[in-house]
């Protein structure tokens, strides 16, 4: 298990922003050979016009192209075309055809995904033994989940017995509930008001509304359903791993690498054989 580590910057001229994250993401995967990457979106990590990568996404390319036309962060950005559609209750494996690949990337999406640890081992299984999985993932404390309990060791399994293919009512209220408006500004401990005082997204009876409203409709209401430290992360994944739940190894945390927010981390799940 390897230790947090915030890495130097290179003594040579680095590149800057999105390309200098892309290359420090990159410079630790196997990209002489194919690999996934789950959602890219309008920002994919790994560029198709360099690497050999296999583009998947639980929607298609038409509402791809919807989404991103109406966000504004979208707007100018070029939208790849992907794949495959992970289909919902078919396995990724079923949907990528078998295929497998030497490594897989996923930037900002576990967050999302109401049963993680289901998901890794969906995106493992198409991981060949000895590749690496790179998950980047919001550092809780830095961002509108700051009010937010990070997610345990015990809710994770949980939610892996419980097998929801939505954010739940519970997951649903605890992310509308405590979360604030945040701008994107550093956070300073020990600098925030009180919960009480934070400007909200949602009051409680608003999002108490919205739970009732997924359970009662069965709607799927995106939302972070985990939230995570690069200590919270180590804690948990080594607990899974030693009690036989993933079969991998933790690389990194990493934070304050080239071309990285403050409010970001990056890690490596390296699948045993």
């Amino acid at each position: 298990m390897s230790t947090l580590t915030s890495t130097p910057q290179p003594t040579s001229a680095p590149l800057t922003g999105t390309e200098a994250r892309r290359a420090f993401v990159v410079s630790h995967l196997p990209t002489h050979k194919r690999g996934l990457e789950v959602a890219p979106y309008f920002n994919p990590m790994v560029d198709r016009s360099k690497y050999d990568v296999f583009y998947v996404d639980c929607i298609d390319n038409d509402e791809i192209q919807r989404k991103a036309s109406e966000n504004p962060g979208g707007v100018g950005q070029y939208v790849p075309r992907i794949d495959a559609v992970w289909v919902p209750g078919k396995s990724l494996s079923e949907c990528v055809g078998g295929r497998k690949f030497a490594y897989a990337v996923a930037s900002h999406v576990m967050e999302h995904v109401p049963n993680p640890l289901g998901w890794l081992h969906e995106i493992l299984e198409c991981v060949e033994v000895g590749g690496r999985l790179a998950i980047m993932l919001p550092i809780r404390t830095q961002s509108m989940d700051y009010y937010r309990q990070s997610t345990t060791f015990g809710q994770v399994v949980g939610w892996s017995i419980e097998k929801p293919s939505r954010p739940t009512p519970t997951q649903v209220m605890d992310f509308l509930s405590q979360n604030f408006f945040h701008r994107g500004e550093a956070i300073v401990e020990g600098m925030m008001p009180r919960f009480e005082d934070a400007s909200r997204h949602y009051s409680d009876s608003q999002a108490l509304q919205y739970a009732r409203f997924v359970w009662d409709t069965q709607h799927y209401l995106d939302v972070h359903c985990s939230t995570w430290t690069p200590e919270t992360f180590v804690e948990v994944f080594t607990r899974l791993r030693d009690v036989g739940l993933l079969n991998v190894d933790v690389v990194g945390p990493f934070t304050g690498f080239p071309g990285a927010t403050t409010a970001e981390f990056l890690a490596f799940l390296e699948k045993r054989g």
